[in-house]
């Protein structure tokens, strides 16, 4: 009877350990294994928060970073190579994030200073978004890597095996991966987007976007629903700091204090065109100084023209390096 049970059980658990097997073996989000380089791959499989860790493990003993942009993926369009031009470094490291947090950036300060590095420059590209999230609660794609962060390593590797099995995601991984086609159903697990992750400095660059704009601009700015029609009044955000945020603006304070980094703050030009709230505002002046703080938020030349954005998420690498013109041009 027990063998005929065990015989029985082990066929009902076979799909579940086929399953198991398979993610160990193709390591869907690269976070099993640890990596040189990382392939072009679709936005919504890889976790950005894991690359920009991992290739900093990967060469800060080599290349000894001491230049650092932090941010979103709205700070990818800050390629480190042109940022270097204004330091003269040539090799600054982009520790970005998607979706990234206020709690995300000092705890990467944090880490740094752990591996001996010292931190000579920083280049912070904010807006509200950051204070929005906390990243251990926005799943796989966003959750901070675990060595950073300091969350138990098992409760990180559980998030990525909930997505895997939720909502059918390994049934259009492995479609996917045996078939190589892209079917429509897909969409809400890959997007096919092909992002380029450049070695040793770890910038993000949108390849698809760029591509796209290249072969037809008129028609990639025409695309029905692409674009919404924004408001002409100015609009300012909501209040978004917290009481409990305080301690990371801190303990980024105590960074920059600790290593005499040389730093500056810009608060990016979003699409929607919303104005950085002047209380949040207040806040990060009463911690950085108002000469460190450069805001392109709101109405502007920037946000009137729609041909500065790939879409309403980011804008482009032009209007980065302009940014970069003004704030680091001799005074």
């Amino acid at each position: 009877m027990l063998v005929k049970f065990s015989i029985k059980l082990c066929l009902f658990l076979s799909p579940l350990i086929f399953l198991i097997i398979g993610y160990l073996i193709t390591d869907p989000f690269k976070i099993i294994r640890t990596y040189e380089e990382y392939p072009d791959n679709f936005a919504k499989s890889l976790n950005r928060d894991r690359i920009s860790t991992q290739i900093f493990l990967n060469n800060y003993q080599k290349y000894n970073y001491k230049s650092f942009i932090f941010g979103s993926s709205r700070s990818s369009v800050f390629y480190a190579h042109e940022w270097g031009k204004h330091i003269n470094d040539k090799t600054p490291y982009h520790f970005d994030a998607s979706c990234e947090t206020i709690s995300g950036v000092a705890t990467k300060l944090k880490f740094i200073e752990s591996k001996g590095n010292k931190i000579e420059n920083v280049l912070f590209v904010f807006d509200q978004s950051l204070f929005n999230y906390e990243q251990d609660t926005l799943g796989s794609v966003f959750v901070q890597d675990y060595r950073v962060s300091g969350l138990d390593w098992w409760k990180y590797h559980t998030i990525f095996l909930n997505t895997y099995f939720s909502k059918g995601f390994f049934v259009a991984f492995y479609d996917n991966l045996i078939t190589g086609n892209f079917k429509n159903y897909m969409k809400q697990f890959m997007e096919f987007r092909k992002i380029n992750y450049t070695p040793v400095v770890n910038d993000f660059i949108f390849t698809s976007y760029i591509e796209q704009i290249k072969k037809d601009s008129i028609g990639y700015y025409n695309q029905p629903d692409f674009f919404y029609k924004r408001s002409i009044e100015q609009k300012v955000t909501i209040p978004t700091i917290k009481a409990y945020q305080l301690k990371y603006l801190a303990m980024i304070k105590k960074s920059l204090y600790k290593n005499s980094t040389k730093y500056k703050i810009v608060l990016g030009p979003t699409y929607d065109q919303h104005n950085f709230n002047q209380q949040d505002l207040d806040i990060l002046i009463k911690y950085f100084g108002k000469e460190n703080i450069y805001n392109f938020s709101g109405i502007n030349d920037y946000t009137k023209n729609i041909a500065n954005y790939y879409e309403i998420y980011h804008y482009k690498p032009s209007v980065a390096n302009d940014i970069m013109n003004k704030i680091y041009a001799t005074k």
